[in-house]
């Protein structure tokens, strides 16, 4: 009859020729057990190294795109803010404009507001002639704004304070197109109503544009130019100052 012993392992009996328990499948010769255990545990470290340089080269290009992300997001910024920057530059010139083509509708209007109405001769009215028939046609720019808001880059600002700066601006820039188109179309009004007696040569009875412009209309619409180029101006010199 075969010997019996113990495995060192499972305690569970085995020939005592065997090699490998057949119940727990440990190795019952050191030498051999070394080996496979050496194997196994270099299989391990290769592993290891396998697992790592995943790990490594998954956490580095995590970084880069973490990085370039936000390179691109500063750029985008940057590329937004100096196109609002150029686009306010450009309302500028065109509020310098306004501003000095409302110049004179103001002294019309002072004029006309004058107590000394033996004032208004013929000579007087004509000086203001052109001036009180001259209806101009001023754009402003507010694509680089538009195209700011919707590009959802206003979020990556942190300087929250300049938001609300580049948007009061543009509010005041709304504003005054809107003020602007509603008197020209109220002054057109008036001069179809009254170009035909010049061109007929008939008598005229107020000077020209009389109602429109004793009421002081030009004044009320050149503040709130002067205000917004003034905001426009300051928000510029903001933007430069925040580059630097």
């Amino acid at each position: 009859m075969a010997e019996i012993k113990t495995c060192p392992y499972c305690g569970e009996e085995i020939l005592s020729v065997a090699k490998k328990c057949k119940h727990c499948g440990e190795w019952l010769n050191d030498h051999v057990a070394s080996n496979i255990n050496s194997k196994k545990l270099k299989k391990f470290k290769n592993y290891l190294v396998e697992i790592s340089v995943v790990v490594i080269g998954v956490a580095i290009t995590l970084s880069a795109s973490y990085w370039l992300g936000i390179n691109n997001e500063k750029r985008d910024v940057t590329l937004h803010l100096n196109a609002i920057k150029l686009e306010l530059e450009e309302n500028i010139k065109e509020l310098d404009n306004v501003i000095e083509w409302l110049k004179p509708s103001v002294k019309y209007t002072e004029y006309l507001q004058s107590d000394d109405r033996k004032s208004l001769n013929k000579d007087t009215i004509e000086k203001y002639y052109s001036d009180a028939y001259s209806v101009n046609i001023y754009t402003f720019k507010t694509n680089a704004f538009e195209m700011f808001k919707n590009s959802g880059v206003m979020r990556l600002i942190d300087d929250k304070e300049l938001l609300l700066s580049i948007w009061e601006v543009y509010d005041c820039i709304g504003f005054v197109k809107e003020t602007l188109n509603w008197f020209f179309q109220v002054k057109w009004d008036d001069m179809k109503k009254e170009i035909p007696l010049f061109i007929e040569d008939q008598k005229m009875i107020d000077a020209p544009m009389y109602f429109l412009y004793i009421i002081g209309m030009p004044g009320l619409i050149l503040k709130p130019c002067e205000n917004t180029l003034k905001k426009s101006k300051e928000m510029v010199e903001k933007m430069e100052n925040a580059k630097r």
